[in-house]
Parts: C-alpha cells; sequence; structure tokens
C-alpha cells in the first residue's frame, strides 16, 4: 500500500507535504474552480509522487452534481464536470479521480460554510441506480483511455446540516444515500472502488457495535479485489450512520467505542497485505501531517506499507 496525504487549497498543503514525503497526495478538487488548482498541480509536478483528486462538484445554482437525477438540467452538466475532471487527471498525469455515489435526493451545498440541504424528494431509487451504473461504467472506461483509475467511494447512510468538523452528529438528516450494495455490482463490473472505512461502517446503523464490526470485516473483504483507494478512519457512538473523521491520536481508537479500534484497523488492512497497487490515507479535521505518521505507523504494523 501507498501512503499519501490529503491537500486542498488552504489548508497549509505545501507545508504538509514538505513536511510528510509522502509517496502520494489525494487533493480535495472542486471541479467548478479548477484555477484553483493551478500553483499546486505546478509545484506537485516537481515531486515525486503520485496524484489523485477527490472529486467535489456543484452546479451555479448550488446543487450538488449528480449524474443518475431524472432531469436533464442536472445531469448533463454534472456529467460535463465529472468528465472534464478526468481530464484534468490526465493532463497532469494523476493516477486516479474519486467520485461520490449519488444521492436519491437532489442536494444544495455550500462549499464556503460547508452547509447542506436536502433540495428534493427523492427520486425512483431502482431507475436512479441503473442510470447511475450506466454513467459511472462509462466514465470508468473514459478515465482508463486516458490512464487514469476512476474510483467510486463507499459512503455513509446519513448526514447532518454541516460539514464543518464541529458539527453534531446527533443532527441526523436522511440524504437519501445511493447504498453500498450499488458499489458491491459495480466492484463485480470492473470498477474501481475507494474504501473510506468509517464510511463503510456507516452502511449498517445499529447499537450492536459486534454486528457493525463484523459487517465492516466482511464488506472491506468483498470490495477488497476492486478497491485501490482506502481512507482510513473510524466511527465513534452513535452509531447513527453519521461519520466521524476524526485523529488516530483520539484516545478512543484504543477503545471499543471506535469501529473499527486500532487492533481492528490492523487486522483490515492485513487483507491488502503484498497489494502494491492500492493508496491509503487519513482525512483528519487537522493535524494532517501527525496522522500521516500515525497512519504510517499503523501501516507499518500490519505489514502492509509499501
Amino acid at each position: 500500500m501507498k501512503l499519501g496525504i490529503k491537500v486542498a487549497p488552504g489548508n497549509a498543503w505545501k507545508r504538509n507535504v514538505t513536511a510528510s514525503r509522502p509517496q502520494m497526495v489525494e487533493i480535495w478538487y472542486n471541479a467548478s474552480k479548477p484555477a484553483d488548482y493551478d500553483e499546486m498541480f505546478a509545484y506537485l509536478s516537481t515531486r515525486n509522487l503520485d496524484i489523485g483528486l477527490h472529486y467535489w462538484g456543484a452546479l451555479p445554482n448550488n446543487i450538488l452534481t449528480n449524474i443518475s437525477y431524472p432531469d436533464p438540467s442536472v445531469t448533463k452538466p454534472s456529467l460535463e464536470l465529472m468528465y472534464a475532471t478526468i481530464d484534468i487527471a490526465a493532463s497532469h498525469r494523476c493516477v486516479y479521480v474519486n467520485v461520490h455515489p449519488d444521492l436519491y435526493s437532489l442536494l444544495e451545498v455550500n462549499f464556503d460554510t460547508m452547509d447542506i440541504r436536502v433540495a428534493s424528494e427523492p427520486a425512483n431509487p431502482n431507475t436512479m441506480k441503473k442510470m447511475f451504473t450506466k454513467h459511472i461504467i462509462a466514465l470508468s472506461n473514459y478515465a482508463k483511455s486516458k490512464g487514469v483509475i476512476l474510483t467510486v467511494e463507499t459512503v455513509p447512510m446519513r448526514d447532518t446540516p454541516t460539514w464543518r468538523p464541529e458539527r453534531d452528529r446527533t443532527r441526523v438528516i436522511d440524504t437519501h444515500q445511493m447504498p453500498i450494495d450499488l458499489l458491491t455490482d459495480l466492484a463485480r463490473r470492473g470498477v474501481a472502488i475507494a474504501n473510506d472505512i468509517g464510511h463503510t461502517a456507516c452502511n449498517l446503523i445499529s447499537n450492536n457495535r459486534a454486528a457493525i464490526w463484523r459487517f465492516l470485516y466482511t464488506a472491506t473483504q468483498t470490495l477488497a479485489p476492486a478497491t485501490r483507494l482506502i481512507h482510513l478512519g473510524f466511527i465513534v457512538p452513535p452509531y447513527n450512520g453519521v461519520d466521524f473523521h476524526d485523529s488516530l491520536n483520539n484516545p478512543v481508537l484504543n477503545s471499543d467505542d471506535a469501529i473499527p479500534n486500532k487492533t481492528e484497523m490492523i487486522k483490515l488492512l492485513k487483507i491488502f497485505a503484498n497489494r502494491d497497487d492500492v493508496y491509503i490515507l487519513v482525512e483528519p479535521k487537522t493535524d494532517h501531517v501527525k496522522n500521516y505518521f500515525l497512519a504510517r505507523g499503523i501501516l507499518e504494523s500490519a505489514g502492509v506499507l509499501t
């Protein structure tokens, strides 16, 4: 596994890359503002590392892009942004573009305040899953033709009205997220997967910790052959389908409140022994460099660091 670090405009990215000297970086990439990344791409081209793009995009009306909602005024520009992102990735020799599955509802998002709002009623899930599968396979094939891997990420089943770090995880909203079963099907069809460990655990909403752990381990095993990217994280109570992006030095990681805890995290990573085609990084709220080195220690303990 190749260990990386998350970078984004405004998060001291240059200092973090210099301090960690990672094997790869994943860029939080707002496809609606490509010019914001010119300096970053120029700098990273001088470093000996791999680059991945984590795609985010919103339409001019602040609706999160959605390639399967039954409204051409949404799907057409959404697809255009995704194809354009793959072109940008190819032009900068990025190794992957990572995307999230669609929501059955439209979502309004403000990337400046990180507030979100469900903006429509859910559309027909079966129709949307078929359309999403069709478009993702086409995007995956297009990416392959450009020498880029398209990964589709596991995502949590619930959210909160804001994505800000200080959010209240008990303020749960249903964003009508496509389930992990869809990704299992895409994996069988040859589409690459990004397993966000914390997100995957959020796909089982339960008070039964043991059941969530079993679900997480089985899902990770099932998706492993198609997995090319891992976001290393964990969740804590309440296990309500809302994710938890926190530091690996949180003491809770050494307890059974965390799913996975550190011991279980090492067990999950051992699934990927001898896999030098998998990228991995942490997405903490702060302290990216510290978390890079904490993750390095965990990977070394698992014997999976390339």
